[in-house]
């Protein structure tokens, strides 16, 4: 997946998994996914050097921070989330149909894709057309194939591979579906409490970016603008701590996007 790929994307690229669920990136999202970035860090940098120059650098620098990082990820975050709802739609409702022994494992195959959406719809129509005549090597590769594109989520591979057994076997291994379709509802379980917890998080740091301009502003007010400007703005030992500072804040921020990027939670390893 391009996520994975160590290179700046193009629009063009990241449009590509938008509209894999969903719409292309709209001109007025792009302009707020970069314009806010811009925004923060030339108030920042402005309010605790006074330079507006300065602050427009830092505000061009923060632009393609968001643009090779933050802009890709929520990109990321969204297409990964809509796939994985895609594929816990299709474990639950396969392995309701499978329960009627009546229904084969391709009768149930056309019948969820015609409920699936976006990309995962075209992999299942892909699938279809794959098994249907041919031999138990072209089912096997198949399927494989499925499973393999979706890899980082090893319970939907696991499941992917008992479908495989059961058209090529014909063993009848429904409750072995049901218990993994158990685990992967879990998994949903546990990804949306996951996400709560992510949102909370966001919110803290937002709160203490908050903080910390409070805390500036305070300072300028209680010294007066002017000479908190010619005291410690435009003096050298301003220039140091604020720099410290702004380093100190900039990794914290790094990683902090980090971890929000990192739903490991859905690579589940047995």
């Amino acid at each position: 997946m391009f996520f994975k790929k160590k290179k700046i994307l193009s629009i063009d690229e990241l449009n590509a998994y938008r509209v894999a669920y969903g719409k292309p990136i709209e001109k007025k999202e792009l302009f707020i996914s970069l314009g806010v970035p811009f925004a923060v860090a030339f108030f920042y940098i402005f309010i605790l050097f006074y330079y507006w120059w300065l602050g427009l650098i830092a505000g061009v620098v923060a632009m393609g921070y968001a643009y090779a990082f933050i802009v890709p990820q929520q990109v990321k975050r969204v297409y990964e989330d809509n796939a994985f709802r895609e594929k816990n739609n299709f474990v639950n409702n396969m392995t309701q149909i499978l329960t009627n022994n009546d229904k084969t494992v391709l009768q149930a195959l056309k019948t969820v894709t015609d409920r699936s959406h976006g990309e995962f719809k075209e992999d299942l129509l892909k699938l279809q057309a794959n098994i249907v005549g041919g031999n138990n090597q072209d089912i096997q590769n198949s399927f494989q194939c499925l499973s393999e594109k979706y890899e980082s989520d090893v319970i939907f591979s696991l499941y992917v591979e008992q479908l495989t057994t059961l058209v090529i076997e014909g063993r009848n291994n429904i409750e072995t579906l049901k218990d993994i379709k158990t685990y992967h509802n879990e998994i949903k379980k546990r990804q949306e409490k996951f996400f709560i917890q992510k949102q909370q998080k966001e919110r803290d740091f937002k709160f203490m970016c908050k903080v910390g301009v409070i805390f500036i502003g305070a300072i300028s007010f209680s010294f007066g603008f002017k000479q908190f400007i010619d005291g410690y703005a435009h003096n050298p030992i301003g220039w140091i701590v604020s720099s410290v500072y702004l380093l100190m804040l900039a990794k914290i921020y790094n990683t902090f996007l980090q971890r929000m990027g990192d739903d490991s939670i859905m690579e589940v390893k047995i």
